[in-house]
């Protein structure tokens, strides 16, 4: 340690002590006194006797006699210095003058240096350790941003030679190896963007797991399998549907020059002054894309004109189930189709968020409105911050238990007392109806069914018949069986345009257009750059493959598990509300002169509809017609198509949810007042509603299984990654790719001031 860094460390230990410098004395000298002797103490005494002197302080305490002196040990006795005065002369007289000098001179000591015990003592030099260690501690914290990559590179392996970036069992990763992978990745122009240390690391990362999973597919044959060799026709068919349709915008639909000058002349705004040569080939691009559509289909014209086609479409007319299958499916699975046991309730909600007093106050107003003869809408009309619920459904086990208790125990039109509902909300409760579990009629089960036993028809149906031959292309036979599998494996939003017999009918016509297309440009548009791309797509397939075997088929889900999921989360499992409307909407305009139009247009109508007690208000759809901004729900009364109720898009639901909200509070043929949503004011009526219902077991079990296997496969994931790292003794040098990154790094352009 030189003496600039001894003189910091000297700096920090005093100002922890409060000195200004370090103490500088001779070794210390403790010294003693007492009743009949004075003790003289050198330092390396107190560790041999701390003990002993502790012993001797207790003894004092316990008896009031001193210890003496021969009680210390014999290694001390030998170096202690004791005085002892004559005792006579004690009695007589405090000393002698000889005495009284050496008591002179030792009393002061005594009484400046105030003695600690020995224990005391040993605890301070244990003290100065703890602050040393301290010290240290927060000069490496301060220090470590400039030393720590040094640090970090003398702990990291070294290279085995200085171009390696990274080694493996029985292999290694070279920079130009690692640079010749980024390119077939990476566009050129690309490059320079993303040739950071993180993203090189993450690459040579890769790079050893790719040949990993080349030796995984060496021992396992991969390549001879027939699932791997389905996949990878499919993937070069793509690359050659890409390469013709880049290759068509580059040469073969025709675009003239005369065009291109025409084109140009008309739209020279749009190029902000770029000359025609300037401008030509993105010209040539616009008008070839213009032109793909026509040009295609007169080449897929040609291409089937010139094929000998057979098919036999029948095939795919998969007869519909008759009533009678959905009968006996219903009478075969009665059991999960049980419904368990529910209220019809009218509800007002106060909640109570940052102040309990204030929404207990404004539910006990609520409570003694409601009983005084005023609706649940009314009462919520006339308290401010309350949510009215109407003819609401709520299944055993979705709320808290003290609302059930309170709720299952009144008798139809009964009104609750005010109801504490898990600390969060204030409920108002009225039974309507007390629905005891049963099971589902099967006329309200009927479209669940009809598409269970459709799908069961539909499978057994091309497992029985897919050995026949659906259609013939030059020759090749292509069986209904390949042709299921190919629907099954679209994406299902894919899958869901060629749904039903004609859906099916339309997607074998586009296989045989598919087909013919890549016989025609296979031979010649698969080049050097569609065979690396196809390399890495192959890589990335057996990634998959390997992934399949080692987490995915491991995953076991079994019954017991689904259903003990199930059971624990019925309450979770519930199929939302939802309703059919007719609404008005009015504009609130631009100004606020308009915004005060479209209220008092709004207020006129509610007033139609809901004139006052004992009035008939006018027909909703009559209004709907005169009042609503809507023209195209206008002209129909008002009515909406589909439904309105919660869904599965979490954007779509935060935005649309106050007029959910709003919708699926209300009864069937109840009006709303005008509410604010969006840019407009509405008036809602429900029409029809779908109160929120449980689902079956047998419906929810693959919603289950699916959840539960995503639990199961992060954890499997996680230990396969830290078993291959270990077990393919991967290492990564980073210290060879900071290099790398730092010899690729852009020439800085000096500053005139450098």
């Amino acid at each position: 340690m030189n003496e600039g860094w001894k003189q910091i460390w000297s700096d920090i230990v005093n100002s922890i002590r409060g000195e200004s410098a370090p103490p500088t004395r001779e070794p210390e000298t403790y010294v003693e006194t007492r009743d009949d002797a004075v003790v003289i103490e050198t330092p390396h005494m107190v560790e041999s006797h701390a003990k002993t002197l502790a012993t001797r302080d207790e003894t004092e305490l316990e008896t009031g006699a001193p210890l003496a002196v021969d009680a210390l040990t014999q290694e001390d006795a030998t170096t202690a210095e004791t005085l002892t005065p004559p005792t006579e002369e004690l009695s007589e007289s405090p000393h002698s003058t000889a005495d009284a000098d050496a008591l002179e001179i030792l009393e002061p000591v005594a009484e400046e240096t105030a003695p600690p015990t020995a224990w005391t003592r040993v605890r301070g030099y244990l003290s100065m350790a703890g602050v040393a260690v301290i010290a240290l501690g927060m000069i490496a914290i301060l220090l470590w941003p400039q030393i720590g990559p040094q640090v970090e590179e003398l702990l990291a392996p070294k290279p085995p030679a200085p171009d390696i970036v990274a080694s493996f069992k029985d292999g290694q990763i070279t920079r130009d190896q690692l640079l010749a992978h980024l390119a077939v990745l990476v566009p050129e122009e690309a490059r320079e963007r993303v040739r950071t240390f993180e993203n090189l690391r993450a690459l040579a990362q890769e790079m050893v797991l790719d040949e990993l999973i080349r030796r995984w597919a060496g021992d396992r044959k991969v390549d001879s399998q027939e699932t791997f060799s389905h996949t990878m026709q499919h993937i070069s068919e793509e690359l050659n549907l890409d390469s013709l349709h880049s290759q068509m915008h580059t040469s073969e639909i025709p675009v003239q020059e005369s065009e291109i000058q025409a084109y140009y002349q008309q739209n020279q705004e749009q190029f902000q002054g770029q000359t025609l040569d300037e401008a030509r080939e993105e010209i040539r691009q616009r008008l070839a894309s213009e032109r793909e559509n026509s040009y295609m289909q007169e080449y897929i014209d040609r291409l089937r004109a010139n094929a000998s086609i057979t098919k036999d479409l029948a095939l795919l007319d998969v007869p519909e189930p008759t009533e009678d299958d959905l009968k006996k499916y219903y009478d075969a699975n009665r059991e999960q189709f049980k419904l368990p046991t529910q209220v019809v309730v009218d509800e007002l909600e106060i909640p109570i968020e940052d102040d309990e007093a204030d929404a207990q106050r404004r539910a006990d107003a609520a409570l003694l409105r409601i009983r005084s003869g005023a609706s649940f809408v009314q009462a919520s009309q006339e308290i401010t911050g309350t949510n009215v619920l109407t003819a609401t459904t709520v299944v055993s086990g979705t709320r808290s238990a003290d609302w059930e208790t309170v709720v299952w125990g009144l008798q139809p039109d009964e009104i609750s007392e005010v109801i504490n509902d898990d600390g969060d909300v204030f409920s108002i409760v009225r039974l309507r109806e007390l629905q005891p579990e049963r099971v589902a009629t099967f006329a309200e089960m009927r479209p669940e069914i009809l598409d269970l036993v459709r799908q069961q028809k539909t499978d057994e149906w091309f497992k029985s018949n897919g050995a026949k031959t659906l259609f013939t292309l030059k020759g090749q036979r292509y069986s209904l069986e390949q042709f299921y599998k190919e629907y099954k494996e679209l994406p299902p939003e894919t899958r869901a345009k060629y749904e039903g017999v004609e859906g099916r009918k339309r997607l074998a016509e586009d296989l045989i257009t598919r087909l013919l297309v890549v016989e025609d440009t296979y031979d010649r548009l698969l080049d050097v750059k569609n065979k690396d791309e196809l390399e890495e797509t192959r890589l990335d397939v057996l990634k998959q493959m390997y992934h399949q075997e080692n987490v995915d088929d491991q995953i076991k889900i079994s019954d017991e598990e689904l259903q003990k999921f199930y059971d624990e989360n019925k309450a979770r499992l519930v199929r939302p509300p939802e309703a059919r409307i007719r609404y008005i909407r009015i504009g609130l305009g631009q100004t606020q002169d308009e915004e005060t139009r479209a209220q008092e247009k709004a207020n006129e109508a509610y007033k139609k509809l809901v004139p006052g007690p004992f009035q008939q208000g006018a027909d909703f759809a009559a209004t709907a017609s005169e009042y609503s901004e809507d023209a195209e729900s206008a002209a129909k009364g008002g009515e909406l198509n589909g439904w309105v109720g919660e869904g599965f898009d979490t954007i779509m639901e935060l935005s649309d949810h106050p007029f959910h909200e709003r919708v699926l509070s209300l009864g069937v043929d109840e009006i709303s007042p005008p509410f604010f949503f969006g840019d407009s004011l509405y008036i809602v009526q429900v029409i029809e509603r779908n109160d929120p219902q449980p689902i079956p077991f047998e419906q929810a079990k693959e919603v289950i299984r699916e959840k539960l296997t995503h639990d199961r496969h992060d954890e499997l994931l996680a230990n396969l990654s830290e078993r291959v790292t270990q077990e393919f003794n991967m290492v990564i040098y980073d210290s060879v790719l900071r290099g790398l990154v730092a010899e690729l790094a852009p020439a800085q352009t000096p500053t005139p001031e450098e």
